[in-house]
């Protein structure tokens, strides 16, 4: 098999969350291009339809899921009903995450409650019910399922108004190599992608202060913001046979910053 033949996803089903806009968006949208067919989990429904419609034009199968992720019963709900629609389960991303930009003093208690609800344990959620399919019939007979979660270079390197943020991440980096270890008796890999600095919503403060813009860029080797459409690549990489042999892996996409 060539090296592009082992990144196609044709026949394979996957659950992607934060899949309205940024990053779960590109991610989606560059599995239907490897031919893999989706179920989007946002909580935004109008802006999980435009996305469906992209991936309906690509001429994959789209399903829409609603999904609040502090909720474990709403998770189980939308990913069983994902499985059933799509017909198999091969593949989840855990895009979704929020971020509170401040100083750890001044953040609330419920600000810090809900990234971590968010950010890691509904990664949780969605790793733990994905994987109850994944256990299952055609899944290991195409090589087993895979999860990739999203970290963040944030969770690397400390950030004074993103501790939380950044603690959050360094938490889904380790469930991501505890899942490795945990899951590989089952044909399941689980790897991580740690982002950098992309232009994404998340990102607005650099988006308005081109002075902030121009300062962050001097402290960045490549001195450029990412597009949200190269988390692409590497997300179907991870999602494919091409990466057969990698598990319990936190991959820097970063531009060079984590090194300084």
């Amino acid at each position: 098999m060539g090296v592009l033949d082992a990144m196609r996803l044709d026949g394979a089903a996957a659950f992607v969350t934060g899949a309205s806009r940024g990053l779960g968006r590109a991610a989606a949208v560059a599995l239907a291009e490897a031919g893999a067919d989706l179920a989007l989990a946002a909580t935004n429904e109008e802006k999980l339809e435009e996305v469906a419609g992209e991936i309906r034009a690509l001429g994959r199968r789209a399903a829409v899921c609603p999904l609040d992720l502090k909720s474990p019963a709403a998770v189980r709900e939308a990913v069983d009903r994902a499985a059933v629609e799509l017909g198999r389960l091969d593949i989840a991303v855990n895009a979704a995450g929020i971020c509170h930009r401040v100083p750890t003093i001044e953040m609330s208690d419920e600000a810090m409650m809900e990234t971590f609800e968010i950010n890691v344990y509904g990664t949780m959620y969605v790793c733990r019910a994905a994987a109850a399919h994944m256990q299952k019939g055609e899944v290991q007979k195409s090589g087993g399922g895979r999860i990739v979660n999203f970290g963040s270079v944030a969770g690397v390197r400390g950030r004074t108004d993103l501790s939380i943020y950044g603690a959050s991440k360094a938490a889904v980096m380790n469930l991501t190599k505890s899942l490795a270890l945990d899951w590989a008796p089952l044909g399941i890999r689980a790897n991580c992608i740690a982002p950098g600095q992309f232009d994404t919503d998340m990102g607005w403060p650099l988006r308005e202060d081109p002075a902030l813009k121009k300062k962050f860029l001097e402290r960045v080797p490549l001195r450029v913001i990412a597009k949200p459409e190269e988390i692409g690549a590497l997300t179907v990489y991870l999602s494919s046979n091409a990466s057969a042999f990698m598990t319990g892996s936190v991959i820097l996409l970063d531009g060079g910053i984590s090194l300084l």
